[in-house]
């Protein structure tokens, strides 16, 4: 679960920017809270709601988050330079480093990871496990000019393990994370240096980001072969009202015309599949499909199709994926990520999670993710623009975040309860008029 994220000079966010997911005085909704198993353990939030006008720096919130995680999972996708954008409104930033954070829980351990940089190096990076009493380093890597200093703090590993771990130090790249280049060189065999493996598998498997064209991969595999999970999809589906009955799988001819692609495209796709592998794919009408090859080099094509009840019968007729509302889309590419967090350790950060939903879906979502999660180590971040969800009926005050950017174009993140609004306060009215700074001020028009 992710406690603490701050970011520096990075897009419009200039100043350190932090945002606590810890909970403040507020009292209710006791089970948006996980509680500390130990004495010294820190209790979190499991939601954030982010508020703030178009342009504000929201988004850019959640790019930061993003590139973070790519750049710990993916590495650096050039070999000479780090791909971002500083603060471009200000000359001083343009010379200075960036710099992110995360404090983060993982499984029973609360990590402290974060780097400073610029666009040709990584100059800091380090590692801490922490609690709310104190902190004990893993590692620490410094670069400046051509020298590369990593340190150790006190791990239970054997001294030629630790020398191991210096060597995969100083030879990562300049533009490249101790924590990308070690575990890319299979450290998790290396006993006593659990950290810095659990450390990069959250960042890799708990940590998942969704902005507003994100597409669930692979429903066309798991609902064919998961009866379970195609129950659940319909109860999701029924819960809101969508309309579909169903989901099923379609075998097609993969090289028939049905599948609008060139025929030398559908031969490089069939020679590049290992017998056993499954690769999905949209055609030229944007439906997707999942193609198989089996042990006896045979190629099946299956896509998905809803099924709608026909009216006055007890029959059903089939529906393309494209022809359901993009709400609909919308909702069937968010409810993987709603059942994961009502099972799993998971943190889903979602950029505008009311896009293409009616307010009462939106409203919906959330209250299912907290009903079905409660107890679970799970977190749903969000940014909004939709009012209906502000109001306390539904979320804490110190979940809701505001972003607003000033008149230098610098964007800053605040919390709702650093207002201290009476717990019968009506929110939203408060914000549609202005009362919380982070709405758009509009200018008459001729």
């Amino acid at each position: 679960m992710l406690i603490r994220f701050s970011v520096e000079n990075f897009l419009s966010f200039n100043n350190k920017t932090e945002v606590l997911l810890t909970p403040g005085k507020t009292r209710n909704f006791q089970h948006h809270i996980l509680k500390g198993e130990k004495l010294r353990d820190i209790n979190i939030l499991k939601s954030s709601v982010f508020y703030g006008a178009n342009a504000s720096g929201k988004s850019n919130l959640i790019k930061a988050i993003h590139f973070a995680k790519q750049l710990i999972v993916r590495g650096s996708t050039n070999q000479d330079s780090i791909n971002y954008q500083k603060f471009k409104l200000d000359d001083k930033a343009l010379k200075k480093n960036s710099k992110i954070e995360f404090e983060f829980k993982y499984k029973s351990s609360l990590y402290a990871y974060g780097f400073e940089f610029n666009n040709k190096m990584i100059s800091e990076e380090w590692l801490y496990e922490i609690n709310n009493q104190k902190e004990k380093m893993i590692f620490e890597r410094k670069t400046v000019g051509n020298e590369i200093n990593i340190s150790f703090g006190n791990l239970a590993t054997a001294k030629k393990d630790i020398n191991r771990l210096g060597y995969i130090g100083l030879d990562t790249n300049p533009n490249e994370l101790f924590l990308h280049s070690s575990n890319s060189r299979n450290i998790k065999n290396i006993v006593g240096i659990k950290p810095i493996f659990d450390a990069y598998l959250w960042f890799d498997d708990i940590l998942t980001v969704i902005f507003p064209d994100t597409k669930s991969l692979g429903l066309e595999v798991k609902i064919d072969s998961d009866k379970d999970l195609k129950e659940v999809f319909k109860w999701f589906l029924n819960n809101f009202n969508t309309g579909i009955a169903s989901l099923e799988t379609v075998k097609v001819d993969f090289f028939s015309k049905e599948v609008p692609l060139p025929d030398s495209f559908k031969e490089e796709i069939v020679n590049d599949i290992e017998i056993g592998e499954t690769v999905i794919f949209s055609s030229l009408d944007n439906i997707k499909y999942a193609v198989t090859k089996n042990d006896r080099a045979d190629v099946n094509a299956t896509k998905l199709m809803t099924l709608h009840k026909l009216k006055n019968k007890n029959k059903f007729i089939q529906f393309e994926i494209f022809e359901e509302s993009d709400g609909t889309q919308r909702i069937m590419d968010l409810i993987p990520a709603l059942m994961e967090l009502a099972k799993d350790e998971k943190v889903f950060i979602i950029d505008e999670i009311e896009r293409s939903l009616h307010p009462k879906l939106t409203y919906k979502m959330l209250e299912l993710f907290f009903n079905e999660s409660a107890g679970m180590p799970s977190q749903l971040i969000c940014t909004t623009h939709e009012d209906g969800l502000l109001t306390q009926k539904l979320l804490r005050k110190d979940e809701i975040w505001f972003v607003k950017k000033n008149a230098f174009g610098e964007s800053t993140a605040y919390s709702l309860e650093e207002f201290k609004p009476r717990k019968d306060k009506d929110i939203r009215t408060s914000y549609l008029k202005g009362r919380f700074d982070a709405i758009p001020i509009l200018t008459a028009m001729d």
